[in-house]
């Protein structure tokens, strides 16, 4: 695989990777450069990754949209005639006591936001609240990563305003969800395809291992399953990972590329499938509940399935408990489904079928939550693009995925431009 001077090198075929590709090969690139994706995995989509159980379509990974926060998102499900249906968990069924009085608490406290942009949510919630309050508060709205102590209040609010099981506690009550029906990696197999039509040449099993970044020769170094060796040297570099595995690299991220700091959150889901929809007898069809327990958000999936989705220290406690095996896990499920929906464990039958997934990184994202963090940066010595979804103020969304992917290609096509017009005045 030879290296040279009119050849593009993106790293990733997540939505950021491909969508980064499929830009630059609108504006007609390929004509001029070959534009190449080197993905790790045997697959594009990244965080995007479905499969079927029992005949049914299940995200392990992204698997919601409102076209009202994600339009990007919206408008490429309505150009390709993707098939979506209603995600209707934005109503809380079985409700605490506490969530009556949530939204009112949280928009008064909301414009005091700015004057604690450095303390945590919980400092924030226990100043004007009192510490047992707070507590009850973030066990309320069911996301743990809220009393996490890099989880300022304008990420916390940024959390309740973007998810759908919460957000009735926010001015974005009526906001609509959406999910795919054949899996949210429907979307970058479409754009996958596409940019394969165009031209853009993809090559899997090829992991990142180095990033040289110095100024006169960057270089990033692949690395196969069969220990093959791939070193590009020359042509135009984008790496869309996210933070972590960026700080993995020898490239001294993030100091020697931005000022912005990162985090990350680990999240769990488990699906189970049952020979009936024992919970339509209870009146729970397409309800979530969130629990005071450690299943913590609980989702009946009309007649289809139950899935639970936690984070942070939930999320660690339910791959702990995984691993203690299969017998252990669906037990401990059962006690704590029956302990949500006030029944008798005896009453909830034992699954037919289950699955789960676990992100170490499950999502990622910048810890000052800045309005003006950009979407994707340039090295300060190379010219090595960044994008992640992790910069974007939709970071763990596929909307944010779009966002970084189109703004690294905007960024190299005027970089392109630049050194167009440079070479035309040097000739003139």
């Amino acid at each position: 695989m030879s290296n040279q001077e009119n050849i593009i090198s993106i790293v990733g075929a997540g939505v950021s990777g491909i969508i980064c590709a499929l830009t630059l090969a609108n504006f007609h690139l390929g004509s001029k450069k070959t534009i190449r994706v080197f993905e790790h995995k045997r697959r594009v989509g990244g965080r995007a990754h479905a499969i079927k159980i029992q005949e049914q379509f299940i995200d392990l990974g992204a698997g919601r949209f409102s076209p009202q926060l994600h339009k990007n998102i919206n408008e490429l499900v309505a150009h390709f005639n993707i098939e979506n249906e209603s995600f209707p968990f934005t109503q809380l069924t079985r409700p605490q006591e506490l969530h009556s009085q949530l939204k009112e608490i949280l928009n008064k406290l909301k414009p005091m936001c700015d004057e604690h942009k450095d303390d945590s949510f919980i400092n924030f919630l226990t100043a004007y609240l009192g510490e047992d309050q707070s507590k009850d508060i973030i066990n309320a709205l069911g996301y743990d990563s809220l009393a996490l102590p890099f989880i300022t209040p304008n990420i916390a609010y940024d959390i309740i305003e973007k998810h759908p099981e919460i957000q009735g506690f926010s001015d974005n009550a009526g906001y609509t969800w959406r999910n795919l029906k054949e899996g949210f990696c429907t979307l970058p197999q479409i754009l996958y395809d596409r940019a394969v039509e165009l031209g853009v040449e993809f090559h899997f099993d090829y992991e990142l291992i180095t990033i040289d970044n110095h100024e006169k020769t960057p270089a990033l170094t692949l690395k196969t399953s069969n220990d093959d060796i791939v070193r590009i040297t020359q042509g135009d570099m984008i790496v869309t990972l996210p933070p972590t595995a960026m700080s993995r690299l020898n490239c001294n991220f993030p100091q020697d590329w931005t000022h912005y700091t990162y985090g990350s959150i680990p999240l769990f889901k488990g699906f189970l499938f049952y020979e009936k929809p024992w919970w339509q007898d209870l009146s729970l069809t397409d309800h979530v509940i969130i629990t005071n327990n450690p299943i913590r958000k609980l989702y009946f999936k009309d007649k289809r399935y139950i899935f639970f989705y936690t984070d942070s220290d939930f999320a660690n406690y339910w791959q702990e408990t995984s691993q203690h095996g299969e017998a252990h896990y669906l037990k401990t499920i059962k006690e704590f489904m029956a302990d949500a929906i006030q029944c008798d464990v005896d009453h909830i039958p034992d699954p037919i079928e289950h699955t789960h997934k676990y992100w170490i990184h499950g999502v990622e994202f910048s810890k000052e939550c800045s309005p003006t963090h950009p979407l994707s940066f340039v090295h300060k010595k190379s010219k090595i693009i960044s994008a992640s979804d992790a910069y974007t103020p939709h970071c763990g969304w596929m909307e944010g995925g779009v966002m970084a992917g189109k703004s690294a290609a905007l960024k190299l096509l005027k970089r392109l431009e630049a050194e167009e017009e440079s070479q035309t005045d040097n000739h003139k």
